[in-house]
């Protein structure tokens, strides 16, 4: 009898041994909510300095889209962005409609049936080339809308006519107009985002508030109304109802709204 409780008892020690008591689980607890404490900051600015980084790589990547870059293979080489490729094609489109000896299109078409330009008529292809580039600065030749950036068959944005083309011709538009309208690209020049919604915002899952928005190159209204103009791709469509005669023309940035200060102490709408 006496072996026995002794066992108990022996067993009992050795728990105790092994076992934590409660004020030892209470320090443990403390030390581990003291260094939890502490890398938290760390752990935030780490995570901030991340979305940063790429919140930067968007906007570079999306500007190279649209004016093009340096290529990262040689410094003596340019890749094309979405405008350059846009004033070659309608270049093109120029060349093989206005380029046909002597021959104009009438107002059913460029080749149903052509018509002869007048004695008097000058130059007409250079001309057309003079008033497609001023309308290039007037903003045509950038994407139509924000979404024709990551398009897989962009459209650029260009009048339907182009006008002066023949001024010696006096009314007869078929002499003094030449038809561009929009002109497709063929293939896409934003590829890293879904093509529906376009790229979503490093910091959307901190701010559920900040947004992409793109600044056009031209508004109908005047200029007074681009002074700090950005639009998301849902106003762009708002202030766009009608693509035959829209407000805003072409989309020449794109910029970030709503994160606030950087780490580095900048504006991030300022980027």
């Amino acid at each position: 009898m006496w072996k026995s409780n002794d066992k108990v008892n022996n067993f009992a020690l050795l728990n105790n041994e092994k076992a934590l008591s409660l004020v030892e689980l209470i320090v443990i607890t403390f030390i581990i909510a003291i260094i939890a404490t502490m890398a938290f900051p760390t752990y935030k600015i780490f995570q901030q300095r991340s979305k940063e980084k790429r919140l930067k790589k968007i906007l570079t990547d999306v500007r190279a889209a649209i004016n093009g870059t340096k290529s990262h293979n040689s410094s003596n080489e340019f890749e094309e962005g979405f405008r350059t490729v846009a004033r070659l094609k309608g270049m093109d489109r120029i060349e093989q409609v206005a380029n046909e000896k002597g021959w104009i299109a009438n107002e059913n078409g460029w080749n149903s049936p052509p018509v002869p330009l007048p004695d008097n008529a000058k130059d007409v292809k250079q001309k057309c080339i003079n008033t497609f580039i001023a309308k290039l600065g007037e903003g045509y030749g950038y994407p139509k809308s924000p979404k024709e950036i990551w398009s897989s068959n962009p459209v650029a944005a260009f009048p339907t006519k182009l006008t002066g083309f023949c001024p010696d011709t006096g009314n007869d538009t078929r002499f003094n107009e030449i038809d561009i309208g929009d002109i497709s690209l063929g293939r896409p020049f934003y590829r890293n985002c879904d093509i529906s919604s376009g790229p979503v915002h490093p910091f959307h899952d901190w701010y559920p508030t900040v947004e992409f928005a793109y600044v056009p190159a031209s508004d109908t209204r005047g200029i007074d109304y681009l002074a700090n103009a950005s639009y998301t791709v849902d106003e762009w469509a708002t202030m766009n109802p009608d693509p035959d005669h829209p407000v805003l023309i072409g989309v020449k940035d794109i910029v970030s709204r709503g994160v606030g200060l950087a780490l580095d102490g900048s504006n991030t709408d300022d980027w």
